[in-house]
C-alpha cells in the first residue's frame, strides 16, 4: 500500500518551503495528488518504467552539472540531493498514473532483469521484490527538505515529525491508536535530539570558523576585527596547497605582497583592529562603501565603472590612469562573504561585479560576492595607499580631589604604538641592545633584519623549551625572542611590529599572501594556502606613507613551497578550467546559452513523451473506483506460502496462491483441512456479502494447523523439489486470486 492521500502533497509543499522553491513544490504536489482526482490512466509496461528510471538519472546528471556551474564545490552533494523530489517525479508519475500498484526492483537494475529472465527461461525460482514507489518519494522529499536553507527554522522539526507520524498512522491502519506511548516518546525524543544536534553543530561551526563559541555578525567582519595567530599552537603548522587566488598579469610588474587585513593591538596570541571611541562608534561602522567613477572611455555603459580603492584622493582620475600597472585577480569567495586580498597600494578596481564591497580605515576590503568566482582588474602603484594614516587621540582625564573635579593635562594616545604590558620589558631590553632608538626608520629596519637573519631561523614546527613551559613571567613572544629564536612568519611579523613600536614607529600587523609562485606556462601568480604570510606595516613619517616591512628569513619560501605532485598539478588544472568557465559563464548572455543547451534536450524529450502519453491514455470505467494505492488486506492463507516453499519451491510468477497451495494435499494427513481453508479464503475474499467474524477466526485456526503440520514435516524430510519444474497450468477454481 502506498502513502495516504495528501501526505505526499503535504511533504512536497514542505520541501518547497524549506528550499525556497514554493512554485516547484506546489507543481509537484498538484501532479502527484491529481492522480486521486482524475480517471486517466496508462498501462505502463516494464519498458516504460525503465525509461522513467533512466529519465530520473538524466535529471540527476543535469542537476549535478547545473550545481557545479553555480560554483558549488563543498556543498555540491547537498544541493543536488535537495532536488531529489523533482528528479524522482518521472517514477512517481508511472506509479501514480499507471495500472500497477507496485514497481518491481528489476526496474532499477539491468542485472536483476537479466537474472529474472534467465530464471523464467529455465524454470528456476525467482522472487520478484515489489514495492510502492510513493514511500521512496516520501523519504526522498523529507531528506531534501532537511538539506534546505530553512531547515534550521523552528518550524522544521515539528512539521517533519508530524509528517512522519502521519505516515506511521497510515501504515498501521489503526488511526491515532498507532501512536502509543512508546511511539510518541520516541518521536518526541527524536525531535529534541534533532534540535539539540542542530544547535550543537551550529555552535561548533562558529567555534571552528571564528575561534569562539559565541559570535554575532558576519564572518567577514569578524576576520577583519580579530586575527588568532598560530603562535600559541605547538607542533607542526600545516597549510593547504589549494590555490585560493590567481594574479593574471596584464600590464607592468606584479605586487610582492597581497594584504587581506591589518590589526593594531596584540593580546597574547591575538591581534585586533581596535578603534578609538571618539573616532568611530563601532568597528562595523568603520566600513564604508568606496567611491566609484564612470569609465571615461565608455560613458554610455552605466555598468562600466571603476571602484576607487585609495581613499581621500583629490583627483579620482589619477586612480584610473591607463599607464598604471594592472593585473586580474581571480578566486572563489564564500557566498556569505569574506575579505578581498589586494596590494596595500591599490588604486582602483575595474570590471568587478559584486553584491557589496566595503573598505575600512585599516585598508581592509570586505566583499559580499554576487558570483561564485570573483574577478577584478586591479590597478596599483606605490604612490597610492588604501589605509588611513596612524590615529592620534586625546584622552581627557579627570579625577575627584576633595570633592572637586580636577582637569588633568590631556594625554595623547596612538593605537599603533600600543605595547602589551607583559611584553614591555623584553621589547625594551632588546631595542636598547640593538640601538634602535633615535635613528632613521630605514636604519631601524636594517638593524632588525640583520639581527633576525643572523640569529634566527624559520620553522613550521612550534616548540617551547621544557624550562619555560611552567613559568608565569615568560610569554610566548619572549620565548621566541630570547630562547628558541625559531618560528614562522607570525612570530617574525609580531616581533617586528612590537619592536618598531618600542622604537617609536607606528606599526600594524598585516596578514595576507606572498606572491612567490609563477606558473611557467601562463605567467600567472598562484596564491596557495602555503603562501599565506604575515608581515609588518610601518609608518614612515618623512615620506608620510606606510611601508611593508617583511623580516621573515627569506628561506621561508623554499620551506613552504614543496615540489608539486602530479595529482596536485591535475587538481590545479581542473580548478583553472572551472574558475575560467564560471567567469565566462557570468558574462552577459552566456548563461542563457548554457541553459538552453542543457534544457533543450529535456524539453524535446518531455514533449515527445507527453505526445505519446496523450495518445495512449485511457479512462477508467465510471463505475470503477479510483485506485487508492492500497492493496486488499492480506489473507491469513498467505501465512502458508513460506513453509510451502520447502515442498513446492518458489511460486511461479502469475500463479494464483490457492491452486498452488492445493499441491500440498498429497503430503497432508488430513487434506480436508486445506480444502476448508481454501473455501473460507475464497468466501472471505470474493463474496460481496457481509461476513461473520467467526469465519475469519476459523480460517486462522485452519492455517495455524496446516503451518504446524508443514513445519513438523520440514524438520523430518528433505525438500522433494530442489529445482521446481516449469509452472503448470491450473484449471479455474472459482474467482482468480491475487498473486
Amino acid at each position: 500500500m502506498g502513502p495516504p492521500r495528501l501526505l505526499l502533497g503535504a511533504a512536497l509543499l514542505f520541501w518547497g518551503a524549506m528550499n525556497d522553491r514554493a512554485l516547484s513544490g506546489l507543481a509537484a504536489a498538484l501532479l502527484v495528488e491529481a492522480a486521486h482526482w482524475t480517471r486517466i490512466r496508462w498501462d505502463f509496461p516494464e519498458r516504460a518504467r525503465v525509461i522513467a528510471w533512466r529519465l530520473s538519472l538524466f535529471f540527476l546528471l543535469v542537476a549535478l552539472i547545473l550545481t557545479l556551474l553555480q560554483g558549488a564545490r563543498l556543498h555540491t552533494p547537498s544541493r543536488v540531493f535537495s532536488w531529489l523530489p523533482a528528479i524522482l517525479l518521472p517514477l512517481q508519475f508511472v506509479q501514480s498514473y499507471g495500472s500497477d500498484r507496485s514497481i518491481s526492483m528489476a526496474t532499477f537494475s539491468m542485472l536483476v532483469r537479466q537474472r529474472r529472465d534467465r530464471a523464467r527461461r529455465h524454470g528456476l525460482p525467482f522472487r520478484d521484490i515489489r514495492f510502492h514507489f510513493g514511500h521512496v518519494l516520501l523519504a526522498a522529499t523529507l531528506l531534501a527538505a532537511s538539506l534546505g536553507p530553512h531547515a534550521s527554522a523552528p518550524i522544521f522539526y515539528p512539521v517533519l515529525i508530524g509528517l512522519v507520524a502521519w505516515a506511521i498512522i497510515a501504515a498501521t491502519g489503526r488511526g491515532w491508536r498507532a501512536l502509543g506511548p512508546a511511539t510518541t516518546t520516541a518521536l518526541a525524543a527524536a525531535t529534541l535530539i534533532g534540535i539539540g544536534g542542530q544547535l550543537g553543530l551550529r555552535a561548533f561551526h562558529k567555534y571552528v570558523t571564528s575561534g569562539r563559541w559565541a559570535y554575532d555578525g558576519d564572518p567577514g567582519l569578524h576576520q577583519a576585527r580579530e586575527r588568532q595567530t598560530s603562535i600559541g599552537s605547538l607542533g607542526r603548522i600545516k597549510q593547504s596547497p589549494e590555490i585560493h587566488w590567481r594574479l593574471i598579469p596584464e600590464q607592468g610588474p606584479l605586487p610582492r605582497l597581497m594584504r587581506i587585513a591589518s590589526y593594531s593591538s596584540y593580546h597574547s596570541t591575538h591581534w585586533q583592529a581596535n578603534l578609538l571611541p571618539e573616532k568611530i562608534e563601532s568597528f562595523k561602522d568603520d566600513f564604508k562603501s568606496p567611491q566609484t567613477l564612470q569609465n571615461p572611455a565608455n560613458p554610455d555603459d552605466p555598468g562600466d565603472s571603476f571602484v576607487i580603492a585609495a581613499p581621500d584622493l583629490s583627483d579620482l582620475h589619477s586612480a584610473i590612469d591607463p599607464t598604471l600597472p594592472r593585473f586580474r585577480l581571480r578566486g572563489a569567495v564564500p557566498k556569505q562573504g569574506g575579505l578581498l586580498p589586494l596590494p596595500a597600494d591599490s588604486a582602483s578596481l575595474h570590471h568587478f561585479v559584486f553584491e557589496d564591497l566595503e573598505r575600512s580605515s585599516f585598508g581592509t576590503f570586505r566583499l559580499t560576492p554576487s558570483q561564485p568566482v570573483a574577478d577584478a582588474r586591479v590597478l596599483w602603484h606605490e604612490t597610492f595607499a588604501t589605509e588611513q594614516p596612524p590615529w592620534q587621540a586625546i584622552d581627557h582625564r579627570r579625577s575627584r580631589s576633595a570633592g572637586k573635579i580636577e582637569q588633568r593635562p590631556p594625554l595623547l594616545t596612538q593605537p599603533d604604538l600600543h605595547i602589551p604590558a607583559r611584553e614591555a620589558a623584553t621589547l625594551r631590553h632588546l631595542v636598547d641592545a640593538l640601538g634602535l632608538r633615535d635613528i632613521p626608520l630605514p636604519q631601524k629596519i636594517a638593524l632588525l633584519q640583520r639581527h633576525f637573519i643572523g640569529k634566527f631561523r624559520y620553522t613550521r614546527y612550534n616548540s617551547v623549551p621544557r624550562d619555560q613551559r611552567d613559568r608565569q613571567d615568560s610569554t610566548l613572544l619572549a620565548t621566541f625572542l630570547e630562547k628558541t629564536r625559531a618560528g614562522h612568519c607570525e612570530h617574525f611579523a609580531t616581533a617586528t611590529t612590537l619592536l618598531l613600536r618600542e622604537a617609536g614607529v607606528p606599526t600594524r600587523y598585516t596578514s595576507g599572501f606572498a606572491v612567490m609562485e609563477i606558473d611557467p606556462d601562463t605567467g600567472n601568480a598562484l596564491l596557495r594556502g602555503t603562501h599565506a604570510h604575515a608581515w609588518c606595516r610601518a609608518w614612515d613619517a618623512t615620506k608620510n606613507r606606510w611601508l611593508d616591512v617583511d623580516l621573515t628569513p627569506p628561506d621561508w619560501a623554499s620551506v613552504e613551497t614543496p615540489r608539486k605532485s602530479h595529482l596536485q598539478s591535475l587538481t590545479d588544472h581542473f580548478q583553472f578550467l572551472r574558475e575560467d568557465f564560471l567567469v565566462w559563464r557570468d558574462q552577459p548572455g552566456n548563461l542563457t546559452r548554457i541553459t538552453a543547451f542543457l534544457l533543450g534536450p529535456i524539453f524535446i524529450t518531455l514533449t515527445l513523451i507527453g505526445r505519446h502519453l496523450w495518445r495512449s491514455r485511457r479512462r477508467l470505467d465510471p463505475n470503477q473506483a479510483l485506485p487508492t494505492g492500497k492493496h486488499p488486506k492480506p489473507s491469513p492463507l498467505q501465512g502458508l506460502e513460506k513453509p510451502a516453499r520447502h515442498f513446492l519451491g518458489e511460486r511461479p510468477p502469475g500463479t494464483p496462491l490457492a491452486p498452488w497451495l492445493r499441491q500440498l494435499s498429497p503430503r497432508l494427513p488430513d487434506p480436508t483441512i486445506l480444502e476448508k481453508a481454501l473455501a473460507l479464503h475464497h468466501r472471505l475474499r470474493f463474496d460481496p456479502a457481509k461476513h461473520d467474524p467467526a469465519l475469519l477466526t476459523e480460517l486462522h485456526r485452519h492455517v495455524s494447523t496446516l503451518r504446524h503440520e508443514l513445519t513438523r514435516q520440514r524438520k523430518t524430510t528433505s525438500p522433494p523439489f530442489p529445482h521446481p519444474a516449469k509452472p503448470a497450468t491450473f484449471p479455474p477454481c472459482g474467482p482468480t486470486d491475487e498473486s
